[in-house]
Protein backbone atom coordinates (compact mmCIF):
# COMPACT_ATOMS: atom_id res chain seq x y z
CA UNK A 1 0.00 0.00 0.00
CA UNK A 2 2.85 2.80 0.87
CA UNK A 3 4.18 1.80 -2.83
CA UNK A 4 1.19 2.39 -4.32
CA UNK A 5 0.86 6.15 -2.47
CA UNK A 6 4.13 6.81 -3.12
CA UNK A 7 3.79 6.02 -7.08
CA UNK A 8 0.30 7.61 -7.33
CA UNK A 9 2.02 10.91 -5.71
CA UNK A 10 4.70 10.54 -8.08
CA UNK A 11 2.41 10.77 -11.29
CA UNK A 12 0.61 13.41 -9.35
CA UNK A 13 3.45 15.25 -8.95
CA UNK A 14 4.83 14.96 -12.37
CA UNK A 15 1.12 15.93 -13.89
CA UNK A 16 1.62 19.25 -11.42
CA UNK A 17 5.26 19.87 -13.44
CA UNK A 18 3.90 19.42 -16.79
CA UNK A 19 0.76 21.55 -15.99
CA UNK A 20 3.17 24.63 -14.39
CA UNK A 21 4.84 24.64 -17.72
CA UNK A 22 2.30 24.62 -19.96
CA UNK A 23 0.32 27.51 -17.51
CA UNK A 24 3.70 29.24 -17.99
CA UNK A 25 3.63 29.40 -21.77
CA UNK A 26 0.00 29.83 -22.07
CA UNK A 27 1.09 33.20 -19.87
CA UNK A 28 3.57 33.97 -22.36
CA UNK A 29 1.23 33.16 -25.00
CA UNK A 30 -1.46 36.24 -24.00
CA UNK A 31 1.57 38.51 -23.13
CA UNK A 32 2.51 38.36 -26.47
CA UNK A 33 -1.02 39.11 -28.22
CA UNK A 34 -1.44 42.12 -25.62
CA UNK A 35 -4.41 40.29 -24.11
CA UNK A 36 -3.60 40.97 -20.84
CA UNK A 37 -1.15 43.47 -19.11
CA UNK A 38 2.65 43.16 -18.36
CA UNK A 39 1.76 43.97 -14.67
CA UNK A 40 -0.97 41.26 -15.05
CA UNK A 41 1.81 38.76 -16.33
CA UNK A 42 3.88 39.11 -13.50
CA UNK A 43 1.18 38.98 -10.79
CA UNK A 44 0.24 35.46 -13.00
CA UNK A 45 3.97 34.50 -12.98
CA UNK A 46 4.61 35.22 -9.35
CA UNK A 47 1.55 33.40 -7.80
CA UNK A 48 2.34 30.09 -10.27
CA UNK A 49 5.79 30.14 -8.74
CA UNK A 50 5.13 30.09 -5.36
CA UNK A 51 1.95 27.83 -5.62
CA UNK A 52 4.01 25.38 -7.42
CA UNK A 53 6.88 25.72 -4.96
CA UNK A 54 4.50 25.32 -2.31
CA UNK A 55 2.65 21.98 -3.56
CA UNK A 56 6.25 20.44 -3.91
CA UNK A 57 7.54 20.87 -1.11
CA UNK A 58 4.30 20.18 0.82
CA UNK A 59 4.92 16.51 -1.10
CA UNK A 60 8.15 16.46 -0.08
CA UNK A 61 6.88 16.71 3.43
CA UNK A 62 4.90 13.85 3.38
CA UNK A 63 8.06 11.95 2.65
CA UNK A 64 11.44 13.01 3.96
CA UNK A 65 10.75 14.83 7.17
CA UNK A 66 14.18 14.39 8.50
CA UNK A 67 16.06 17.06 8.19
CA UNK A 68 13.81 18.39 6.01
CA UNK A 69 14.29 22.20 6.98
CA UNK A 70 17.93 21.85 6.07
CA UNK A 71 17.17 19.68 2.48
CA UNK A 72 19.22 21.64 0.12
CA UNK A 73 15.95 21.80 -2.87
CA UNK A 74 13.65 23.49 0.27
CA UNK A 75 15.93 26.12 1.04
CA UNK A 76 17.18 26.86 -2.90
CA UNK A 77 13.22 27.21 -3.26
CA UNK A 78 12.83 29.87 -0.55
CA UNK A 79 16.33 31.63 -1.06
CA UNK A 80 16.66 31.49 -4.75
CA UNK A 81 13.75 31.77 -5.96
CA UNK A 82 10.60 32.37 -3.48
CA UNK A 83 12.45 35.31 -1.91
CA UNK A 84 14.64 36.94 -5.11
CA UNK A 85 11.58 36.50 -7.48
CA UNK A 86 8.92 35.83 -5.59
CA UNK A 87 7.21 37.75 -2.36
CA UNK A 88 9.53 40.59 -2.98
CA UNK A 89 7.52 41.30 -6.60
CA UNK A 90 5.25 42.94 -4.09
CA UNK A 91 7.56 46.14 -4.94
CA UNK A 92 6.57 47.05 -8.07
CA UNK A 93 2.90 47.17 -7.22
CA UNK A 94 4.05 50.03 -4.10
CA UNK A 95 2.92 53.30 -4.34
CA UNK A 96 5.69 55.54 -6.51
CA UNK A 97 6.58 57.61 -3.69
CA UNK A 98 7.71 54.31 -1.80
CA UNK A 99 9.59 52.53 -4.03
CA UNK A 100 10.96 55.79 -5.19
CA UNK A 101 13.19 55.73 -1.92
CA UNK A 102 14.95 51.59 -3.05
CA UNK A 103 15.18 53.33 -6.55
CA UNK A 104 12.52 51.34 -8.17
CA UNK A 105 9.33 52.17 -10.16
CA UNK A 106 6.33 50.65 -9.51
CA UNK A 107 6.27 49.13 -13.62
CA UNK A 108 6.39 45.57 -14.79
CA UNK A 109 8.45 45.03 -18.17
CA UNK A 110 8.01 42.65 -20.83
CA UNK A 111 11.11 41.96 -20.12
CA UNK A 112 10.57 41.15 -16.35
CA UNK A 113 7.77 38.48 -17.34
CA UNK A 114 10.12 36.58 -20.16
CA UNK A 115 12.65 36.72 -17.20
CA UNK A 116 10.05 34.99 -14.75
CA UNK A 117 9.25 32.65 -17.78
CA UNK A 118 12.81 31.36 -16.95
CA UNK A 119 12.53 31.04 -13.54
CA UNK A 120 9.56 28.65 -13.26
CA UNK A 121 11.31 26.60 -16.22
CA UNK A 122 14.09 26.58 -13.71
CA UNK A 123 11.89 26.09 -10.97
CA UNK A 124 10.35 22.95 -12.38
CA UNK A 125 13.50 21.68 -13.87
CA UNK A 126 15.58 21.40 -10.37
CA UNK A 127 12.49 19.70 -8.53
CA UNK A 128 12.41 17.11 -11.65
CA UNK A 129 16.85 17.12 -10.81
CA UNK A 130 16.22 16.35 -7.22
CA UNK A 131 13.25 13.59 -7.50
CA UNK A 132 15.57 12.02 -10.65
CA UNK A 133 17.14 8.44 -10.22
CA UNK A 134 20.26 10.23 -10.99
CA UNK A 135 20.37 11.95 -7.93
CA UNK A 136 19.24 9.36 -5.36
CA UNK A 137 22.20 6.86 -7.51
CA UNK A 138 24.73 9.99 -6.80
CA UNK A 139 23.82 9.57 -3.45
CA UNK A 140 24.29 5.51 -2.69
CA UNK A 141 27.40 5.96 -4.39
CA UNK A 142 28.49 8.47 -1.90
CA UNK A 143 27.55 6.27 0.77
CA UNK A 144 29.32 3.63 -0.52
CA UNK A 145 32.49 5.02 -0.97
CA UNK A 146 35.74 3.89 0.63
CA UNK A 147 36.78 7.44 0.94
CA UNK A 148 34.19 8.77 2.67
CA UNK A 149 33.78 5.63 4.82
CA UNK A 150 37.31 5.83 5.93
CA UNK A 151 37.71 9.69 6.32
CA UNK A 152 34.31 10.69 7.44
CA UNK A 153 33.04 10.38 11.24
CA UNK A 154 29.72 9.82 12.34
CA UNK A 155 30.94 11.19 15.64
CA UNK A 156 29.55 14.19 16.92
CA UNK A 157 32.72 14.66 19.55
CA UNK A 158 34.88 17.54 18.81
CA UNK A 159 38.51 17.66 18.91
CA UNK A 160 39.07 20.92 21.14
CA UNK A 161 42.85 20.95 19.75
CA UNK A 162 41.52 21.51 16.23
CA UNK A 163 38.74 24.02 16.87
CA UNK A 164 41.15 26.42 18.68
CA UNK A 165 43.27 25.82 15.86
CA UNK A 166 40.79 26.57 13.14
CA UNK A 167 39.88 29.75 14.71
CA UNK A 168 43.31 30.92 15.19
CA UNK A 169 44.17 30.75 11.61
CA UNK A 170 40.65 32.46 10.52
CA UNK A 171 41.42 35.65 12.88
CA UNK A 172 45.19 35.38 11.26
CA UNK A 173 44.02 35.55 7.39
CA UNK A 174 41.27 38.14 8.35
CA UNK A 175 44.09 39.95 9.93
CA UNK A 176 46.26 39.61 6.92
CA UNK A 177 43.33 40.50 4.47
CA UNK A 178 43.00 43.54 6.05
CA UNK A 179 46.70 44.21 5.82
CA UNK A 180 46.60 42.97 2.32
CA UNK A 181 43.83 45.64 1.62
CA UNK A 182 41.52 42.63 0.35
CA UNK A 183 39.13 42.01 3.20
CA UNK A 184 35.39 42.06 2.57
CA UNK A 185 33.70 45.26 1.48
CA UNK A 186 37.04 47.60 2.48
CA UNK A 187 38.82 45.85 -0.31
CA UNK A 188 39.15 47.73 -3.62
CA UNK A 189 38.97 46.79 -7.46
CA UNK A 190 42.42 46.81 -8.15
CA UNK A 191 44.09 45.25 -5.15
CA UNK A 192 41.30 42.44 -5.92
CA UNK A 193 42.66 41.82 -9.35
CA UNK A 194 46.21 42.09 -8.02
CA UNK A 195 45.66 39.17 -4.98
CA UNK A 196 43.27 37.49 -7.86
CA UNK A 197 45.95 34.04 -7.56
CA UNK A 198 46.10 34.09 -3.75
CA UNK A 199 42.65 35.45 -2.59
CA UNK A 200 40.17 32.48 -2.93
CA UNK A 201 42.86 30.58 -0.31
CA UNK A 202 42.61 33.56 2.03
CA UNK A 203 38.62 33.33 1.98
CA UNK A 204 39.00 29.81 2.47
CA UNK A 205 41.37 30.03 6.11
CA UNK A 206 39.01 32.94 6.70
CA UNK A 207 35.77 30.36 6.45
CA UNK A 208 37.81 28.11 9.15
CA UNK A 209 35.92 30.40 11.81
CA UNK A 210 32.50 29.56 10.79
CA UNK A 211 33.79 25.60 10.59
CA UNK A 212 34.51 26.15 14.19
CA UNK A 213 31.42 28.04 15.04
CA UNK A 214 30.12 24.47 13.80
CA UNK A 215 31.92 22.65 15.55
CA UNK A 216 30.90 24.54 19.16
CA UNK A 217 27.54 24.09 18.29
CA UNK A 218 27.28 20.33 17.44
CA UNK A 219 29.15 20.15 20.74
CA UNK A 220 26.56 22.12 22.85
CA UNK A 221 23.18 20.73 21.25
CA UNK A 222 24.49 17.10 20.92
CA UNK A 223 23.43 15.39 23.45
CA UNK A 224 24.28 14.86 26.77
CA UNK A 225 23.65 18.15 27.92
CA UNK A 226 26.50 20.60 27.16
CA UNK A 227 28.69 21.45 29.82
CA UNK A 228 28.56 25.97 31.11
CA UNK A 229 32.49 26.22 29.24
CA UNK A 230 30.39 24.77 26.07
CA UNK A 231 27.74 27.72 26.25
CA UNK A 232 30.29 30.10 27.21
CA UNK A 233 32.66 29.06 23.87
CA UNK A 234 29.60 29.46 21.64
CA UNK A 235 28.84 32.57 22.57
CA UNK A 236 32.20 33.87 22.21
CA UNK A 237 32.58 32.73 18.77
CA UNK A 238 29.35 33.56 17.59
CA UNK A 239 30.68 37.11 18.71
CA UNK A 240 33.60 36.97 17.15
CA UNK A 241 32.10 35.42 14.01
CA UNK A 242 29.84 38.84 14.20
CA UNK A 243 32.36 41.50 15.00
CA UNK A 244 33.92 40.44 11.75
CA UNK A 245 30.57 40.43 9.59
CA UNK A 246 30.61 43.48 10.43
CA UNK A 247 34.11 44.51 9.78
CA UNK A 248 33.58 43.06 6.57
CA UNK A 249 30.86 45.43 5.49
CA UNK A 250 28.86 42.73 4.30
CA UNK A 251 25.46 42.59 5.74
CA UNK A 252 24.77 38.83 4.90
CA UNK A 253 27.95 38.02 7.43
CA UNK A 254 26.10 39.50 10.03
CA UNK A 255 23.08 37.01 9.99
CA UNK A 256 24.79 33.98 9.55
CA UNK A 257 26.36 33.22 11.89
CA UNK A 258 23.21 33.23 14.03
CA UNK A 259 21.17 30.90 10.94
CA UNK A 260 24.95 28.35 11.32
CA UNK A 261 24.00 27.65 15.10
CA UNK A 262 20.30 27.53 14.32
CA UNK A 263 20.65 25.16 11.61
CA UNK A 264 22.79 22.97 13.56
CA UNK A 265 20.76 23.12 16.85
CA UNK A 266 17.73 21.90 14.44
CA UNK A 267 20.12 19.12 13.02
CA UNK A 268 21.08 17.95 16.16
CA UNK A 269 17.24 18.21 18.23
CA UNK A 270 14.91 18.03 14.92
CA UNK A 271 13.70 21.51 16.03
CA UNK A 272 14.71 25.17 15.73
CA UNK A 273 15.85 27.54 18.84
CA UNK A 274 12.79 29.94 20.02
CA UNK A 275 15.59 32.84 19.47
CA UNK A 276 16.59 32.29 16.17
CA UNK A 277 14.15 34.65 14.21
CA UNK A 278 14.08 37.24 16.77
CA UNK A 279 17.93 37.20 16.23
CA UNK A 280 18.20 37.02 12.75
CA UNK A 281 15.67 40.04 12.47
CA UNK A 282 17.88 42.11 15.04
CA UNK A 283 20.95 41.16 12.91
CA UNK A 284 19.22 42.18 9.81
CA UNK A 285 18.29 45.47 11.38
CA UNK A 286 21.42 46.10 12.54
CA UNK A 287 23.27 45.24 9.64
CA UNK A 288 21.22 47.86 7.45
CA UNK A 289 21.57 50.84 10.36
CA UNK A 290 25.55 50.03 10.60
CA UNK A 291 26.37 49.00 7.17
CA UNK A 292 24.84 50.52 4.37
CA UNK A 293 26.34 54.37 5.81
CA UNK A 294 29.69 52.39 6.32
CA UNK A 295 29.65 51.96 2.81
CA UNK A 296 28.84 55.29 1.64
CA UNK A 297 31.38 57.14 3.88
CA UNK A 298 33.84 54.26 2.80
CA UNK A 299 33.70 55.49 -0.92
CA UNK A 300 33.43 59.54 -0.32
CA UNK A 301 36.34 59.56 2.70
CA UNK A 302 39.14 60.43 1.02
CA UNK A 303 41.07 59.68 4.29
CA UNK A 304 39.80 55.95 4.71
CA UNK A 305 42.42 53.70 5.19
CA UNK A 306 41.09 50.04 3.41
CA UNK A 307 44.21 48.50 5.04
CA UNK A 308 43.99 49.33 8.95
CA UNK A 309 41.42 47.72 11.19
CA UNK A 310 40.97 50.94 13.12
CA UNK A 311 40.19 52.99 10.50
CA UNK A 312 37.56 50.39 9.26
CA UNK A 313 35.92 50.01 12.64
CA UNK A 314 36.62 54.18 13.35
CA UNK A 315 34.77 55.17 9.83
CA UNK A 316 32.10 52.14 10.62
CA UNK A 317 31.32 54.07 14.07
CA UNK A 318 31.35 57.73 13.10
CA UNK A 319 28.95 56.62 9.90
CA UNK A 320 26.38 54.62 11.67
CA UNK A 321 26.29 57.61 14.65
CA UNK A 322 25.24 60.13 11.95
CA UNK A 323 23.15 58.27 10.16
CA UNK A 324 20.99 57.78 13.14
CA UNK A 325 20.96 61.80 13.58
CA UNK A 326 20.26 62.25 9.68
CA UNK A 327 16.55 61.71 10.19
CA UNK A 328 14.33 60.83 7.87
CA UNK A 329 13.83 60.89 3.67
CA UNK A 330 14.83 57.51 3.73
CA UNK A 331 13.75 53.93 3.29
CA UNK A 332 12.65 52.03 6.21
CA UNK A 333 14.95 48.76 6.67
CA UNK A 334 12.22 46.30 5.81
CA UNK A 335 11.63 48.06 2.41
CA UNK A 336 15.52 48.28 1.78
CA UNK A 337 15.49 44.21 2.24
CA UNK A 338 13.07 43.89 -0.24
CA UNK A 339 14.90 45.57 -2.60
CA UNK A 340 18.25 44.38 -1.82
CA UNK A 341 16.52 40.60 -2.03
CA UNK A 342 14.85 41.02 -5.03
CA UNK A 343 16.56 40.62 -8.45
CA UNK A 344 13.63 40.38 -10.84
CA UNK A 345 14.47 44.13 -12.55
CA UNK A 346 17.76 43.98 -12.67
CA UNK A 347 17.98 40.27 -13.77
CA UNK A 348 15.61 41.52 -16.91
CA UNK A 349 17.74 43.43 -17.97
CA UNK A 350 19.96 41.00 -18.88
CA UNK A 351 17.11 39.55 -20.76
CA UNK A 352 16.66 42.38 -22.73
CA UNK A 353 20.20 43.19 -23.93
CA UNK A 354 20.70 39.47 -24.72
CA UNK A 355 17.57 39.71 -26.69
CA UNK A 356 18.69 42.90 -28.82
CA UNK A 357 22.52 43.03 -28.96
CA UNK A 358 25.68 40.56 -29.42
CA UNK A 359 27.71 39.85 -26.34
CA UNK A 360 30.91 42.14 -26.96
CA UNK A 361 34.18 39.49 -27.65
CA UNK A 362 35.84 40.77 -24.51
CA UNK A 363 32.17 39.47 -22.28
CA UNK A 364 32.64 36.48 -20.02
CA UNK A 365 32.40 33.07 -21.65
CA UNK A 366 29.74 32.27 -19.93
CA UNK A 367 29.14 28.85 -21.66
CA UNK A 368 32.80 27.80 -21.54
CA UNK A 369 33.14 28.75 -17.94
CA UNK A 370 30.21 26.11 -16.68
CA UNK A 371 32.07 23.34 -19.11
CA UNK A 372 35.67 24.21 -18.01
CA UNK A 373 34.06 24.21 -14.29
CA UNK A 374 36.32 21.25 -12.99
CA UNK A 375 39.57 22.84 -14.75
CA UNK A 376 38.68 26.18 -12.17
CA UNK A 377 38.02 24.69 -9.18
CA UNK A 378 41.28 22.33 -9.60
CA UNK A 379 43.95 24.29 -11.50
CA UNK A 380 45.36 27.32 -9.40
CA UNK A 381 45.69 30.78 -10.75
CA UNK A 382 49.13 30.73 -10.54
CA UNK A 383 49.37 28.26 -13.18
CA UNK A 384 46.72 29.61 -15.17
CA UNK A 385 47.82 32.86 -15.70
CA UNK A 386 44.41 33.43 -18.43
CA UNK A 387 41.88 31.82 -16.07
CA UNK A 388 38.39 34.00 -15.30
CA UNK A 389 38.56 36.48 -12.66
CA UNK A 390 35.22 35.95 -12.07
CA UNK A 391 34.30 39.80 -12.49
CA UNK A 392 30.94 39.40 -14.10
CA UNK A 393 29.61 41.54 -11.67
CA UNK A 394 31.56 44.86 -12.51
CA UNK A 395 31.11 43.83 -16.07
CA UNK A 396 27.24 43.76 -15.77
CA UNK A 397 27.46 46.77 -14.08
CA UNK A 398 29.08 48.42 -17.08
CA UNK A 399 28.21 46.65 -20.31
CA UNK A 400 24.37 45.88 -19.57
CA UNK A 401 23.12 48.06 -16.94
CA UNK A 402 25.36 51.15 -18.90
CA UNK A 403 26.93 52.51 -15.14
CA UNK A 404 30.62 54.09 -15.49
CA UNK A 405 31.22 53.01 -11.79
CA UNK A 406 32.91 50.37 -10.20
CA UNK A 407 30.50 48.39 -8.63
CA UNK A 408 29.43 45.02 -8.80
CA UNK A 409 25.56 43.63 -9.41
CA UNK A 410 24.13 40.43 -9.35
CA UNK A 411 22.34 39.38 -12.51
CA UNK A 412 21.16 35.95 -11.23
CA UNK A 413 21.92 32.54 -12.51
CA UNK A 414 19.02 33.04 -14.62
CA UNK A 415 20.17 35.87 -16.70
CA UNK A 416 23.72 34.09 -16.48
CA UNK A 417 22.64 30.75 -17.92
CA UNK A 418 20.62 32.83 -20.73
CA UNK A 419 23.40 34.08 -21.95
CA UNK A 420 24.99 31.02 -22.47
CA UNK A 421 22.72 28.91 -24.21
CA UNK A 422 18.92 30.60 -23.46
CA UNK A 423 16.22 28.66 -21.79
CA UNK A 424 17.39 25.25 -22.91
CA UNK A 425 20.61 26.42 -20.33
CA UNK A 426 18.42 27.68 -17.58
CA UNK A 427 16.53 24.10 -17.56
CA UNK A 428 19.21 22.40 -18.10
CA UNK A 429 21.28 24.08 -15.56
CA UNK A 430 18.66 23.58 -12.91
CA UNK A 431 18.70 20.06 -13.58
CA UNK A 432 21.73 19.92 -12.78
CA UNK A 433 21.41 21.69 -9.58
CA UNK A 434 18.51 19.29 -8.73
CA UNK A 435 20.67 16.21 -9.06
CA UNK A 436 23.70 17.47 -6.92
CA UNK A 437 21.32 18.73 -4.27
CA UNK A 438 19.51 15.36 -4.00
CA UNK A 439 22.91 13.50 -4.50
CA UNK A 440 25.09 15.70 -1.89
CA UNK A 441 22.30 15.60 0.78
CA UNK A 442 21.54 11.72 0.69
CA UNK A 443 25.13 11.18 0.29
CA UNK A 444 26.67 12.96 3.49
CA UNK A 445 23.87 13.33 5.98
CA UNK A 446 24.25 9.26 5.60
CA UNK A 447 27.82 9.67 7.62
CA UNK A 448 26.20 11.36 10.95
CA UNK A 449 28.17 14.49 12.41
CA UNK A 450 31.04 14.63 10.39
CA UNK A 451 28.95 13.71 7.28
CA UNK A 452 26.17 16.84 8.70
CA UNK A 453 29.95 19.11 9.01
CA UNK A 454 30.24 19.14 5.30
CA UNK A 455 26.92 19.15 4.25
CA UNK A 456 26.92 22.43 5.97
CA UNK A 457 29.81 23.79 4.69
CA UNK A 458 28.44 23.31 1.23
CA UNK A 459 25.08 24.17 2.17
CA UNK A 460 25.42 27.95 1.32
CA UNK A 461 26.10 26.67 -2.77
CA UNK A 462 23.47 24.73 -3.04
CA UNK A 463 20.77 26.88 -1.68
CA UNK A 464 21.66 30.45 -2.86
CA UNK A 465 22.32 29.90 -6.06
CA UNK A 466 25.43 32.15 -7.58
CA UNK A 467 24.66 34.59 -10.15
CA UNK A 468 28.19 33.53 -11.58
CA UNK A 469 26.40 29.89 -12.13
CA UNK A 470 29.92 28.24 -13.21
CA UNK A 471 30.78 28.86 -9.63
CA UNK A 472 27.78 26.08 -8.27
CA UNK A 473 29.86 23.40 -9.92
CA UNK A 474 33.88 24.98 -9.02
CA UNK A 475 32.39 25.38 -5.49
CA UNK A 476 31.55 21.60 -5.12
CA UNK A 477 34.44 19.99 -6.63
CA UNK A 478 36.40 22.42 -4.90
CA UNK A 479 35.15 22.73 -1.39
CA UNK A 480 33.67 18.88 -1.09
CA UNK A 481 37.13 17.35 -0.44
CA UNK A 482 38.67 20.38 1.45
CA UNK A 483 35.80 19.83 3.83
CA UNK A 484 36.29 15.99 4.46
CA UNK A 485 39.89 16.57 5.85
CA UNK A 486 38.43 19.45 7.37
CA UNK A 487 35.86 17.66 9.14
CA UNK A 488 38.67 14.65 10.09
CA UNK A 489 40.64 17.07 11.75
CA UNK A 490 37.72 18.47 13.48
CA UNK A 491 35.83 15.67 14.37
CA UNK A 492 37.34 13.05 16.69
CA UNK A 493 37.07 9.27 15.70
CA UNK A 494 34.26 6.91 17.10
CA UNK A 495 35.41 5.28 20.14
CA UNK A 496 35.52 1.44 19.55
CA UNK A 497 34.43 -0.87 22.44
CA UNK A 498 36.88 -2.82 24.58
CA UNK A 499 37.29 -6.35 23.56
CA UNK A 500 36.05 -8.17 26.77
Amino acid sequence: MPTFSLARDAISIAGLRAFVVLVALLVSAVLSIDLITNSQGLVAYTLLLLGYLYAETRNLWKSETHLFWINPVVLASIFTFVMAFGVTNVLYFMPEDVVGLVGLEPVATPWMNQLMLLVVLGACAMWLGYSSGVGRNIGRMLQRSRVLRKWVSSSVRVNMPALYAYLAISLMTRLLAIKLGLFGYSSNYDQAIAGAAYTQYLTMAQSLGQLALVGVAMRCFAPPRSALSDRRLIWLVLGYEVVFGFLSGAKSAVVMPFIIVGIVHYSQRNRFPRWLIPAVVVGVMAAYAVIEPFRVARSEDPGFVDTNLGSIAATMISASSMDADDGGGRASTGLSFLARSNLTYVASLGIEYAANNELPADSPKFLDDILLAPAHALIPRYLWGSKSLQNLGFWYTNQIMGLDMISATGMSPFTYLNFAGGPLAVILGFLMVGILQRGLFDGLRYFGGGGLIVLLGLLGTLVNIDSAFNSFFVAIIRFLPILVVAQYALVERPRRPCAA
